[in-house]
């Protein structure tokens, strides 16, 4: 397993860079994970969606605008539960 505790076969081919956070999601569209570029996993967390929905996200209390936005830039949805500003 990896630092996010997501196994490390997992192949990731999306990825966004939105502010200062990159997001990442697997090629089978179930698991992904997002970092600080400054905090890197300190500010981070893992990601796992059901049917391009994010279903749930570890690591955070709350997950940051700009990981929803870009979440919601590579085609998942990201109900308004998951985040606040």
């Amino acid at each position: 397993m990896n630092k996010k505790g997501l196994k490390m076969d997992i192949k990731y081919d999306k990825k966004i860079q939105v502010g200062k956070y990159e997001i990442q999601i697997s090629e089978d569209n179930t698991y992904g994970y997002f970092e600080h570029d400054d905090y890197g996993d300190e500010a981070g967390g893992s990601l796992t969606f059901e049917n391009k929905v994010l279903e749930d996200f570890d690591g955070m209390m709350v997950l940051p605008l700009e990981v929803a936005d870009g979440i919601s830039k590579l085609g998942f949805k990201v109900d308004i539960e998951h985040y606040c500003e």
